[in-house]
């Protein structure tokens, strides 16, 4: 978030377009690299070297597609899109991706071991380090290249970290690649669902940047990238401890679905406590909050982060569910969910884009959290009877008590027409939140309310 305010008072909101479509793709290729290896190894029980040593393999093989794909089709879409430097852009990103496979093959050995700090560790410093570099990037020129490095670079160093974290305990730092085809095949079936499940979900992000791009121009997408870097902080470091926090509680009732089921449920409404104020408090905030971070220029991602904020708060706890049933070992209840979030999503664009395009972007985002979060409650009420009914009601009122909060910020701090931006206003927004919350929440769900505290004082609060 540091670097975001540097760096956007610097790149114009066309470079950050531009760049909001070449991390598009490059997810997708680093999803089809990492991710699904991770999985797979994580959820085995039983795993050996030889796993590990095919994952680099399959992993090194892919990175090398994925580079020579950029090479070919980095000019075509750069001409299709009409996007100067797009396909340098590409390539450089996609050579970034070579360390993808050894950082998913380390974070998946890690989370076998419980080490969730070293994880947690190698994240935070991975991605300070990256900042620094991006500002630094940023303020000798580099332009687009700066928000490359700020996005890719954490993916380069956390292995690079890991590999400390060994050396210092003394362990194996030096695996082999290698290909054993009966370990591939071992790991196949949970592998390829998994990874079509990652594709689609990382196929969403770069579908619309391109539809934004296509209907209304990069200008309008590096707005709409900007309100996605109030939102993305918040939310990958929720999902990212969260997931790996969760699983390995999860993994532990894989025979027991009902009970796996209800304590995904638990931890839902256990993460919602807070997940839920914090993104509603974001959306209240923001028109003091994102004109503070990056400046002028950037006032049309202001609504744009505001209904991001609220998606995200809406789906985020659900996302539980499906790590359940990645635990379970159903990663295509997952492929499931993502491809009919991206159809609605499309669906939802076209529409919106037709009648009112000013919000068409937003709106889709939230039709794919929205439809993605009830497909994951349909397959909660298959596996287990009531499904997710306690959950949801618990959630609700957490919600309930998150809208009271931002009715009260809304009513004493956005009276006037253009709201006072300032530090200290965002400080009193922020004090009055912290104070309004947790009274309604008393009001609405006294289980919560005393949850919340507990989990406030387990953190020394």
């Amino acid at each position: 978030m540091a670097s975001t305010m540097v760096v956007a008072r610097i790149l114009s909101p066309a470079e950050f377009g531009l760049a909001a479509m070449v991390l598009g793709l490059n997810t997708i290729m680093g999803a089809f690299i990492g991710l699904p290896f991770e999985e797979s190894l994580t959820q085995r029980r039983r795993l050996y070297t030889s796993h590990l040593e095919t994952s680099l393999f399959a992993s090194m093989l892919l990175t090398g597609a994925a580079i020579v794909l950029s090479i070919l089709m980095g000019p075509l879409i750069e001409h299709w899109v009409d996007a100067p430097g797009f396909a340098a852009c590409l390539i450089f990103s996609s050579l970034l991706l070579l360390w993808q496979g050894p950082g998913a093959v380390s974070k998946a050995v890690a989370r076998r071991s419980r080490r969730f700090v070293e994880i947690s560790t190698c994240q935070a410093l991975s991605t300070v380090i990256a900042s620094v570099v991006s500002v630094l990037a940023a303020m000798a020129g580099w332009g687009v290249y700066s928000l490359l490095l700020q996005r890719l670079l954490p993916n380069v160093l956390y292995p690079v970290l890991a590999v400390v974290f060994l050396w210092w305990r003394g362990q194996r730092i030096w695996i082999p690649v290698r290909w054993h085809g009966e370990r591939f095949r071992e790991i196949f079936r949970f592998s390829w669902l998994h990874l079509a499940d990652v594709g689609v979900t990382s196929a969403a992000p770069a579908a619309l940047a391109f539809l934004v791009n296509a209907v209304f121009g990069a200008v309008t997408l590096g707005q709409l990238n900007i309100a996605l870097r109030i939102v993305d902080p918040l939310r990958m470091a929720l999902m990212g401890v969260g997931h790996n926090l969760a699983f390995s509680v999860l993994v532990r009732l894989q025979g027991d679905p009902p009970r796996l089921v209800q304590k995904a449920g638990d931890i839902a409404s256990g993460v919602a406590v807070l997940a839920v104020p914090a993104f509603v408090g974001l959306a209240a905030s923001a028109p003091v909050l994102l004109p503070l971070l990056v400046g002028p220029g950037w006032e049309l991602a202001v609504p744009l982060s505001q209904i991001l904020c609220l998606a995200v708060g809406l789906s985020l706890p659900f996302r539980f569910y499906y790590s359940s049933y990645s635990a379970l070992g159903r990663p295509e209840y997952g492929l499931i969910g993502s491809t009919v979030g991206l159809v609605f999503m499309v669906a939802g664009f076209v529409l919106t884009a037709w009648f009112d395009g000013h919000i068409a972007a937003p709106v889709a985002f939230l039709t794919y959290e929205v439809a993605a979060t009830l497909v994951a409650l349909v397959y909660a009420q298959r596996l287990v009877r009531g499904g997710a009914a306690s959950a949801l009601l618990r959630i609700g009122r957490i919600w309930l008590a998150a809208l009271v909060m931002a009715g009260v910020i809304t009513a004493v701090y956005f009276r006037k027409d253009v709201p006072d931006i300032s530090p200290s206003n965002l400080l009193a927004i922020i004090a009055t939140g912290a104070i309004t919350y947790p009274i309604a929440l008393w009001v609405t769900c006294r289980p919560c309310f005393r949850e919340l505290i507990s989990l406030l004082r387990n953190r020394g609060l």
